[in-house]
């Protein structure tokens, strides 16, 4: 039987809240490996071995029969691939059970189904995620092992694709169940980019799409752009993704998409492509930490409004006129606003030089 202990007690414990009793799952060897009495757990069970040795469609052990290292109750084998696997043991009188000795015997086997299901899938992405991993951050010659190991996942290593990257995120305020949220819509593009005709996988909380080329690489921006309005309106995330450029090696179209990503996920714009960024590929390879010191330097003891007035000033390329009309207040006005920023900055927007080091704190600081 395999199947992880946690899985196992999960198990356990869910057919001992049907039954109210005591449950066990015990292994072909006729160790206990699961018990909702922890004493249990890595006994052996004489009883468990008699269904396997012998193929016995049940066992009922009684006061008068009791064998050694077992207690009164139901043993029922456990069948997968017209084998035992195991064996389900009920502590208490059989007759005393409300649910029939066939139903929980298919219970537990449905339920170890589905675990041996879900714990093949996450092997399964673990080793994805390992495979993208040393595939994608690596730059040197391909190797053997990993051309074979892409072939396990049906990618060909050797040949050139579009990658996109991409991040579902919260959007404002997060909801109570934001995270289910997130994880139903991550689940939802992944399977929408596999029929369109995609390779993904995950590398942490980072979706990886594979574009085979040559492709029509503005139908899959077209396709991502859609696919992330879709996102934003119907629910309460975001779809942030970044894209690669064309005709690039996998590890350095990972790279560019990544960096791409980054920009995505502060910008209003949720989709990117790499080969459209110009001064925010500069800003993304700036530490944080340098960032923040930079727009601590510049804007100093400023008042709170002030990135707000230098925004609209700048967005109407330093006109007065247009700046105070998306403003709604008089030229004078913020002319005198401007003139207090010159003040408390040191640096004055209405100056070439000056203007650019405020402007790159605003672009820095968003």
């Amino acid at each position: 039987m395999e199947i992880s202990l946690d899985s196992a007690q999960r198990i356990v414990s869910e057919i001992s809240s049907v039954l109210g009793a005591d449950v066990n799952l015990i292994d072909r060897s006729a160790a206990i490996i699961a018990s909702t009495d922890a004493r249990r757990v890595g006994n052996h069970h004489p009883g468990a071995e008699q269904i396997v040795t012998h193929h016995l469609e049940q066992l009922i052990i009684t006061p008068d029969n009791r064998l050694p290292g077992t207690r009164p109750g139901l043993n029922l084998p456990i069948w997968d691939d017209n084998e035992i696997a195991g064996v389900l043991g009920i502590t208490g009188d059989p007759a005393t059970f409300t649910t029939p000795a066939h139903v929980l015997q298919k219970m537990t086997e449905i339920l170890l189904r589905e675990n041996r299901i879900r714990e093949e899938a996450e092997r399964h992405e673990r080793s994805s995620t390992r495979f993208l991993q040393a595939w994608l951050s690596d730059s040197r010659e391909l190797t053997p092992e990993l051309i074979d190991q892409g072939r396990e996942f049906n990618i060909d290593v050797r040949a050139d694709y579009l990658i996109a990257a991409a991040n579902v995120v919260a959007v404002g305020s997060p909801a109570v169940d934001v995270q289910g949220e997130i994880d139903r819509v991550t689940e939802r593009f992944l399977d929408a980019a596999t029929s369109y005709g995609a390779s993904s996988g995950m590398l942490g909380s980072r979706i990886i799409l594979l574009f085979p080329q040559p492709a029509d690489d503005a139908d899959i921006t077209t396709w991502l752009n859609q696919a992330a309005r879709k996102v934003r309106s119907t629910t309460a995330v975001k779809l942030a993704v970044g894209i690669s450029g064309t005709d690039v090696r996998p590890p350095e179209a990972a790279d560019q998409a990544v960096r791409a990503l980054r920009h995505a996920l502060h910008s209003p714009v949720d989709v990117h492509r790499f080969d459209g960024l110009t001064l925010e590929l500069l800003f993304a390879a700036i530490p944080e930490r340098e960032r923040q010191a930079f727009t601590k330097r510049v804007f100093r003891d400023a008042p709170a409004e002030t990135r707000y007035y230098l925004k609209a000033y700048f967005d109407a390329d330093g006109s007065l006129s247009r700046a105070s009309e998306a403003l709604f207040v008089h030229k004078n006005t913020l002319n005198g606003r401007l003139h207090r920023i010159a003040e408390t900055t040191g640096f004055d927007p209405r100056r070439v030089a000056d203007a650019a080091v405020l402007w790159l704190a605003l672009q820095i600081g968003d």
